[in-house]
This record gives C-alpha cells, structure tokens and sequence, in this order.
C-alpha cells in the first residue's frame, strides 16, 4: 500500500498515475490516520502558492533520509506549474527506485497529442523528438515512435472532414467467457442466450434513431466491437449487418470492421456472412501464441485454433485481417512474446495491434493479483519493442497509440499496419476531432464541437438488462442531446 497525502486535488490524476507506473497494482489511500509501516512509502504534496514541497518516506526509500523537492511558482496556474511539478515528482521517484521510465513524466491517455500539434504547426519530426525527450525525459525509442505515429496519423486524416464526417460504433456485450484481464462490458453468451435477440431488437431500434438524426452527415467508418460479436449465431449477425445497411448509407464508408476477435466464436457460415454484407476488415486475437497462457488467462481456444481461423479467413477472401496481442501477460516473458511473433510472422497479417497489460479494476486479474502478481514480468517494454521489430519486418507503421490506467511502467498499445490497411476508426476514437455516434450496451457516443474546443459524451446503459429494461429512458436522454 502506498500512502498518499496532498492538501489539495488538483493535480490528483498526475500523481496517481506516476506512483501507478511505477508501482501497478498497488493500493494508493489517502489516510494521514494510516500507520506509515503499513505503507510501502508515503508520497506527502504540500501545495502553496509561492512554493510546493514534495517529500517521500518509508520502508521502500533505502536510506533513513526523507527525499525532497521543491517546485518554485503558483500551483493554481497549470499551463506553467504542471510540467514543473511532475518532473520534480519523476525526479524523486528516479532517485528512490533507480529505474527511469521508457516515457519519462509524460502521462496521460494520448502522448501522440504533442507531436500532431507540433507538427501541424510546421515542425519537423527531429525537433518534435528532441522536444519529447527534453521536456519530458522520454528515451529516444519512444519519442521518435510518437513522432512517426502522429507523422501517419496526420497524413491519414487529410480526407477527413472533421465537422461533417461521423464514425459508428456498435458493441455487442457478449463473449464465449470472461478473460481474465478484461474489463470490458462483457457477459457469458451461454448464460444470457435468451435475451439476445430482445438485445438486438433493442439495438436496432437505436441504430435507426440514430440515423435519423445523422441525415445531413456522412458517415465514413464502422466498428463493430464488444465484447465479442462472432459470440453471435450467423443468423443473428445477418439481422445486424441487414439492419445496419437498410438503415445507413454506405457509398461513402471507407471501413467497416468487425471484431472477430476469439478464434473459438469463428466459423466459416459467419465469416461468409460478415463478407456478404460488405466488412472489409476484420480482427483475430489470439493475445498470445502460448497455450499455457492461453489456459491461465481463460481464453478457450489454443494457438492453433488462432491459425486455423485466420487461415479460414483468408480462404473467405478476407484480404485485411488485424491480429490483437498482450505484452506482459502472467507467466509470459521476452522469450514468450518472440515465439508468439514468430508464429505469426507465419501468418503475415496486415496489422498487429499491441496492448501492454493494464491491471484494470474490474478486472478479475485486479481481484486475483496476489495469485498472479508474482508471474507478470518486468520486461513489457523489451516486448513491445519486439513487437516494433518485428512489424518493421513486416512491412507495417505504426500508425495510432494510446495509454490506459494502471498499465506497468506507464507504456503504450500501438497499432501497426501495412500501407493502406490502417484502421481509421482507431485513430478518429483517440484524436476526437469527428462525432463518433455509439449504439448498443456500454457505448459511449463522442460529440465533438470543434469552435467550443469540447467533446461532449453520453454513456449509454453498461449491463444488458439496464439496455433492455431502460431503452426508452436511455434513448430519450441521447436524443435530447
């Protein structure tokens, strides 16, 4: 347990997410009555207006010595104290660790936010790397992935019109099982069987809601996600994908996407339906290539069912096919993760996305991190750099990257893809310049209002019975907005 004490809120998130870079998993209180040899350490901010005092303390510092630091100006003005404050706090916790960060004191969801804005200012790619590796202290390594990706990224919005363009996300809560590190809105489709078709009744009746109030909008991607949508029967993804095309104008949609996800949801009727209604790309995710994961993680499939649906895929004319792996999962080291990459080298997909695991609070993983704590490595990053390597050989870019909570060491998921085979959904979803429209149970709609520099967001009802029971209400609160 990590003992926090601070006498104000205002920079809460920062210092919450540097202590959980370095220490993933662990609790963080702010109880000055906790007893400080309970604690790991206790992090104490004392804010003022002239000057802010630091001070960590406690079992994990190996001297006796408090270590502090002083952050001169007043806190209350973010836009010149905030790097400030968060460098001296990395300092500290450089000096009571001996580890520095691939990321440096750079937090936050979108670390690609920086160089788009440089470099749409006129930038160039080296003085944007040299600017993250200055100010935040970020390794080379990483500073010059966020240049390329934000480099790609600017080059494939150029054709989007951010106050006309809309995406459309439709998520399908439903799985074969519950994995051990998902978070996700996700429910056993064997246990709710009898309240899906009520469930795509519900969702087709948003999806025309929807439409109705997008007319004079073009609509230019869809992602269907979860979840797990091939959960579905063929019979039951035919209705969705006819509702979605008898509904929505789809001349001028550049993707359409289906997260086909776990290999044992994938047979060959569905994926001759998903080709039939016109997806053009689709995901296989084994997550690692180990069946001894595989079996720890509660994924019921093995690696060789992975191969044996992508190469039914493929057999199905499936020409754009993303592959979803982990780095870090339990038990899983650097030599894990270079058989995975080898065995899908095999494959040769065109885009690999790379999560690093994120103990995420409504996770079982969170739950059972006594038991499984001890077998998740250190070496995410010596894995994601595999992973770069290995995309490089491949052929692919990276071309979006983002951050979750609670990921160890602050590190990143990166998507990867061949020329022409990126997934524009991914990239508008994280730089929030167009709406993006959500239907279906924990949807979570995106309105962007570009002259107000504000995006507005309407959560849709997370579980299946609130989505069913609650349609009208949750309809009605969307449509007034």
């Amino acid at each position: 347990m990590i003992r926090l004490i601070q006498n104000d809120q205002l920079y809460n998130n920062d210092i919450r997410a540097m202590l959980m870079a370095y220490f993933p998993g662990a609790k963080i209180r702010e109880d000055v009555t906790l007893d400080k040899e309970d604690c790991r350490f206790t992090c104490e901010l004392l804010f003022a207006e002239n000057v802010t005092s630091i001070k960590l303390y406690g079992k994990e510092i190996k001297s006796d010595d408090v270590l502090t630091k002083s952050v001169p100006g007043d806190y209350r003005n973010k836009e010149s104290f905030k790097n400030r404050f968060k460098s001296a706090c990395y300092e500290l916790m450089v000096q009571m660790t001996g580890r520095e960060l691939p990321w440096g004191d750079l937090t936050g969801v979108r670390p690609t936010k920086i160089a788009m804005a440089k470099l749409n200012g006129g930038a160039s790619a080296e003085s944007v790397t040299e600017y993250y590796m200055t100010e935040y202290k970020t390794s080379e390594r990483k500073a010059a992935l966020a240049t390329r990706v934000a480099a790609n990224e600017k080059r494939l919005l150029d054709d989007v019109d951010a106050r006309n363009d809309y995406c459309l996300y439709v998520g399908i809560p439903f799985c074969p099982s519950r994995c051990l590190y998902c978070s996700f809105t996700s429910y056993p489709i064997a246990v709710y069987k009898d309240r899906v078709e009520t469930y795509i009744d519900r969702l087709c009746t948003e999806l025309k809601e929807i439409a109705g109030r997008r007319e004079n909008k073009r609509l230019i991607a869809i992602y269907i996600g979860g979840g797990t949508p091939t959960s579905l029967t063929a019979p039951m993804i035919d209705r969705l994908l006819g509702c979605i095309e008898e509904t929505f104008p789809m001349d001028e949609v550049k993707e359409f996407t289906v997260e086909a996800g776990r290999p044992d949801s994938i047979t060959e009727d569905k994926l001759r339906c998903l080709k039939a209604h016109g997806v053009s790309r689709i995901s296989i995710n084994p997550q690692t290539m180990n069946d001894d994961t595989l079996k720890a993680i509660g994924r019921a499939h093995t690696s060789e069912q992975a191969v044996a649906a992508f190469k039914l895929a493929r057999s199905c004319g499936f020409d754009n096919i993303n592959m979803d792996l982990i780095a870090g999962l339990p038990g899983e080291d650097a030599g894990s993760m270079g058989h995975t990459l080898a065995e899908i080298h095999k494959l040769a997909p065109e885009s690999i996305t790379v999560h690093s695991l994120a103990i995420k609070r409504a996770a079982s993983l969170k739950l059972r991190l006594d038991e499984f704590g001890e077998s998740i490595h250190h070496d995410m990053d010596e894995m994601l750099d595999m992973v770069q390597n290995e995309t490089e050989r491949l052929g692919m870019e990276p071309y979006y990257l983002y951050r979750q909570k609670n990921i160890g060491g602050n590190l990143e998921n990166v998507g990867y893809a061949r020329s022409g085979r990126e997934c524009l959904y991914n990239i508008l979803i994280m730089e929030e310049i167009t709406d993006v429209i959500a239907a279906g149970a924990g949807g979570s709609t995106k309105l962007v209002y570009p002259d107000e520099n504000r995006v507005e967001r309407i959560e849709n009802c997370k579980s299946v019975e609130d989505y069913i029971e609650r349609f009208d209400e949750m309809l009605a609160r969307k449509n007034n907005i």
